[in-house]
């Protein structure tokens, strides 16, 4: 384990939950929840980890903001807004903290990396779902 790799994470995922929150992406407890996956993604797995991270945070904060107005009528059947909270976090974020724990004691296999990349997709691809499939007209397929 890497002690520095860890403390450059926490120093990281710390300025982008600070970001968040200014930009209004994250609650206090988002911060929060930012700071432990972040600090253990990247401390545990490395940049390429940590990349893809943050990868997925901004790309999913900027979907928040799309046609913003749009959703602000829509805002009463979702109960959370836009700001996520530490459970979201943690939701998005803590298998991908696992597999990166498991990454830096287990052995460094490309499995591993592989079920990381698996997983931040996942989440990508129900967040980015919400925020757009929000947005249509038509009701969801059964």
């Amino acid at each position: 384990m890497d002690l520095l790799r860890l403390l450059i994470g926490m120093v990281l995922s710390s300025a982008i939950g600070l970001a968040g929150y200014r930009a209004e992406a994250l609650s206090p407890s988002g911060v929060l929840g930012a700071i432990l996956t972040g600090t253990a993604i990247f401390g545990f797995g490395g940049w390429s980890w940590g990349l893809l991270l943050i990868a997925f945070f901004v790309s999913s904060s900027l979907l928040s903001r799309y046609r913003e107005a749009e959703k602000e009528t829509l805002a009463e059947k979702f109960a959370k807004g836009h700001r996520r909270d530490l459970g979201q976090a943690l939701a998005n974020g803590g298998w991908g903290a696992a597999l990166a724990l498991a990454y830096a004691f287990g052995g460094r296999g490309r499995l591993l990396w592989a079920a990381f990349t698996g997983a931040m997709a996942a989440v990508t691809a129900d967040t980015w779902a919400t925020e757009v499939g929000v947005l249509s007209r038509q009701p969801p397929r059964p």
